[in-house]
């Protein structure tokens, strides 16, 4: 399965409706300066990025850098989650650092889980494969515990806090997850 989806564009829409959205002139700014500024760094990288596919000695490169992306890419959401549950509010700078970490997080995201051409590797896409669901799943029964406990003990949490708490486990338990059982031999 190779995934096929265009990251500078889907940013750049993605920026454009939350401008028209929100009606923030800061999404308006951060589109004008992806269209204009970074497309062609973006161009430039796209035509050096399939010269080096082809060179078998710069996938195992590749796929550290990629490696490097999520972790950076987490801590920023890492980061953000936490002040948004200290914080209970969102501002335009934990817009931001959102949207920033999202998308360093979503350009490397099926690289680093051994889905890319940058890194096809059985045991890597088992490993990720195995380490998104184990973050999937407790998440999901986290978050499920949560509402009930809330409900029972009358204490309604602000929607910001949780979005903030579920980013929080979703990442770190899929990271966590992942190096774990990227130091296990074999996985079954």
């Amino acid at each position: 399965m190779e995934v096929k989806f265009n990251v500078f564009w889907g940013l750049l829409g993605f920026l454009g409706i939350l401008g028209y959205i929100l009606g923030d002139p800061v999404y308006y700014a951060f589109f004008a300066f992806f269209l204009f500024f970074i497309s062609p760094v973006y161009n430039r990288a796209a035509k050096n990025g399939d010269e080096k596919k082809e060179k078998k000695a710069n996938i195992e490169r590749d796929y550290k850098l990629y490696k490097l992306s999520i972790w950076v890419g987490s801590v920023i959401l890492v980061i953000t989650s936490l002040y948004l549950m200290a914080a209970k509010t969102m501002n335009d700078y934990t817009a931001i650092g959102l949207l920033l970490g999202m998308t360093i997080y979503i350009v490397s995201f099926f690289a680093y889980m051994g889905m890319e051409k940058t890194a096809r590797d059985e045991r890597l896409r088992k490993i990720g494969t195995l380490a998104v669901t184990w973050s999937w799943y407790i998440t999901l029964i986290f978050t499920g515990f949560l509402v009930v406990s809330m409900f029972w003990a009358d204490r309604i949490h602000d929607p910001i806090e949780l979005m903030g708490l579920i980013i929080f486990v979703m990442i770190t338990t899929m990271l966590v997850a992942n190096t774990i059982l990227s130091r296990i031999g074999d996985i079954d």
